[in-house]
Parts: structure tokens; C-alpha cells; sequence
């Protein structure tokens, strides 16, 4: 092998290890990316499936998820439906999937369905409520995430992964109850110390309330856990560019 074929294959190793290592920082996220919310869903449990019910429409489809064939996934869990319409299983697979292609009324309307079949069954109602505040439907998604607040042990929300706390303050931050907001955001803090999402709007909610001491040590944990964090470093240049401004304004008032 010639040194020029050498030198080129180091590289790409090491832009791959550099890949993988940057990654690391932002893994942990309250809202789920694309890349998150493509992932095979972790619900479908054997035990949780009514006697006599064939789980391989379901299987099949969430195969198809992974390899992004969204249309053969509908096809699957579609008939599943069919087959077993009071399985919840089905609708709320039917809701991901549109969820998935972007078809926000659609997911609704099945995670709905799979609900009202099985009120305990928490992700149908988590990803209502993401939608509803996605959409900017504030006031709906609170009155969801409250109500999974109060029907669900704390243990469940812990082992479900979703941080519905933070939900519940960031409705409350954009409704502007900021004091109800800083309640929920240290419970969500309290859920996932090193989520950038909850440190970066709980320092904000904190900046907004005034309590600018508290802000800084949430910025401080927030650049500890992601120092290239985008939204922290908007935030500064939007505060610089402000703070210039009002400085410029002040010293042509004394020169006049």
C-alpha cells in the first residue's frame, strides 16, 4: 500500500472517532430529534398482548420503521387494526408512524384511539401531548402533560424516559406562569441533571424571572455538560449585541 493511501485512511478513521465523540454531548435531549424518534420503539412487550393476539403485522412493521419504509409500516400496522381493533398497540403504531411522516392530525387522531383503549398506556399520551406542543397548542399540551402528572407515579415517568416535567414548565414558561414554570423545571432538572434541553430553558425561565445568580450556575452545568451548546451561545451574542446597543445609545445622550 502507497504512503498517499495510508495518510488517507488515518484521516477517516480519526474524522470517525472525532464523529462519534461530538455526538456524545447532545445524546441526552427532552424533545426527541428525528434521529431519536426513528428509533425502534421500546413498548411492544409479549405479555402485553390479549391471549390469542398474532404480533407479527406489529413486528413486521416496526422492522419496516427502522429501514424508514413508512408506507409498508402503515400497511402493517393497518391491518393489525383491523385484525385487532381493541388492541391499543395498533392505533398507537399507526399514530407513530404519521408522526414520523409529519402527518400531525392524523398521529393525533390514532394516539387518541389507542388512549381511549388503554388510558395506562403512557406513550400513547406522550406523544399527544408533544404534537399539541409542537403545533404551539400550549394550553392543550399543559392540560396533557398535567394530567399524565397526576394519573402516573413518579416511578413510571422515571422508567418511561420521557421527562413530561420538563413539558409541563416549558407550557408554563410560554403561557408566562414563570414562577409555576421554575417548580417543574427543577423537577425535571431533578429527572436528568445532564439534559442540555432542561438546563439551557430552566436558566432562561431563570434569567426571565430575574434571578440571575441562579441562571449562572444553570449555564455553568448547562456549558459543563455542552460547551458548544447553540441555543446558550445565541442567547449570549442576541444579550451582546443589546447590552453594545444600549451602551452606544447612553454615551450619545452624554455627548449631546
Amino acid at each position: 500500500m502507497s504512503e498517499k493511501k495510508k495518510t488517507t485512511k488515518k484521516k477517516e478513521k480519526s474524522e470517525v472517532k472525532k464523529k462519534s465523540t461530538s455526538k456524545k454531548t447532545t445524546a441526552k435531549k427532552a424533545t426527541p430529534s428525528k434521529k431519536k424518534t426513528t428509533s425502534k420503539p421500546k413498548t411492544l412487550k409479549k405479555e402485553q398482548l390479549a391471549e390469542g393476539v398474532d404480533d407479527s403485522l406489529l413486528l413486521d412493521g416496526i422492522s419496516y420503521i427502522e429501514q424508514s419504509k413508512l408506507e409498508s409500516a402503515l400497511e402493517c400496522f393497518g391491518d393489525f387494526s383491523k385484525q385487532y381493533p381493541k388492541s391499543h398497540f395498533g392505533w398507537y403504531y399507526l399514530g407513530y408512524t404519521k408522526m414520523l411522516q409529519s402527518k400531525k392530525k392524523d398521529a393525533i387522531k390514532n394516539f387518541k384511539k389507542a388512549t381511549k383503549i388503554n388510558k395506562e398506556f403512557l406513550p400513547s399520551i406522550y406523544y399527544e401531548g408533544l404534537l399539541e406542543f409542537e403545533q404551539n397548542n400550549f394550553e392543550k399540551a399543559l392540560q396533557i402533560f398535567d394530567g399524565i402528572m397526576l394519573n402516573f407515579n413518579t416511578d413510571v415517568i422515571k422508567e418511561s424516559n420521557f421527562n413530561i416535567p420538563y413539558f409541563v414548565a416549558i407550557c408554563h414558561h410560554y403561557l408566562g406562569n414563570l414562577q409555576r414554570a421554575e417548580e417543574y423545571f427543577l423537577f425535571a432538572y431533578n429527572l436528568s441533571p445532564d439534559d442540555p434541553v432542561v438546563l439551557y430553558y430552566k436558566g432562561f425561565n431563570e434569567l426571565a424571572l430575574r434571578n440571575y445568580g441562579f441562571a449562572m450556575d444553570t449555564f455553568k452545568n448547562l456549558l459543563h455538560v455542552d460547551v458548544n451548546n447553540q441555543n446558550f451561545w445565541d442567547l449570549v451574542k442576541g444579550y451582546s449585541y443589546y447590552y453594545h446597543k444600549h451602551e452606544d445609545k447612553k454615551q450619545e445622550e452624554s455627548e449631546e
